[in-house]
């Protein structure tokens, strides 16, 4: 098991500017929105807890649209079947900013500056982006020692993956440990949290979109789908 507590984060402008979003208000200009995000940089990471905790787990089989760990956790859905077919490992991941920074968020809210809240929530966007991409670096790291292989990142909620199976992630992983807990709905509180499910091994692949598509409830309307 390792977790890894007050992770250094960039924050860099452009992905901070790309995660709110073209006009995110309505209510300022470009050059505005950036003269505020640099107001509420310095105040983000100091509001900013990034953790991360991930452990490897020995894949016991794969079966009937189902992944099962050794010790009898079981993960649904057919796109996971269908990735971790070659897996020798399944390496499971949380990570979090904690819950100082959306408090903010909703400070601000009542105090009617609306700007400052969605702006803010968007840097929190772009920091539980970057740490997400820090535990896949750090998994796919793993993966290479052994010369081994790591799958796309995939979660709970993503295509056919109920949300319901976070809670095999909540009983294997330290969440407690992180101030992470499960809301009714199985999505992850604080809000600015993601777990990450990752197949390794020999042969495995990323996720490409024409195998995705094939799992998707939105693929007869979609319009990024290809004809």
């Amino acid at each position: 098991m390792k977790m890894l507590r007050y992770l250094d984060l960039e924050l860099d402008m452009p992905f901070v500017l790309w995660c709110q979003g073209e006009d995110p208000t309505g209510r300022v200009t470009r050059e505005r929105q950036v003269d505020i995000n640099l107001e509420l940089l310095p105040q983000a990471r100091n509001l900013a807890e990034p953790s991360i905790v991930y452990h490897l787990f020995p894949l016991r089989e794969v079966r009937d649209e189902a992944v099962v760990l050794d010790g009898g956790a079981t993960f649904r859905g057919r796109l996971l079947a269908d990735r971790f077919g070659l897996a020798l490992e399944v390496a499971l991941a949380l990570c979090t900013i904690g819950r100082d920074l959306e408090n903010r968020v909703s400070t601000y809210r009542k105090e009617g500056d609306a700007v400052r809240a969605v702006l803010l929530d968007g840097i929190g966007t772009a920091a539980i982006g970057e740490l997400s991409d820090k535990a896949y670096e750090l998994i796919r790291g793993v993966a290479a020692e052994r010369a081994w292989e790591a799958s796309a990142p995939f979660q709970p909620g993503q295509l056919d993956w109920p949300l319901e199976d976070h809670c095999v992630f909540f009983d294997l992983l330290p969440a407690e440990e992180l101030g992470l807990r499960l809301g009714s709905d199985f999505l992850m509180v604080p809000s600015k949290s993601v777990s990450l499910a990752v197949g390794l091994g020999e042969g495995m692949l990323p996720l490409a979109r024409e195998r995705a598509c094939r799992y998707c409830s939105l693929v007869d309307g979609c319009r990024f789908s290809r004809e």
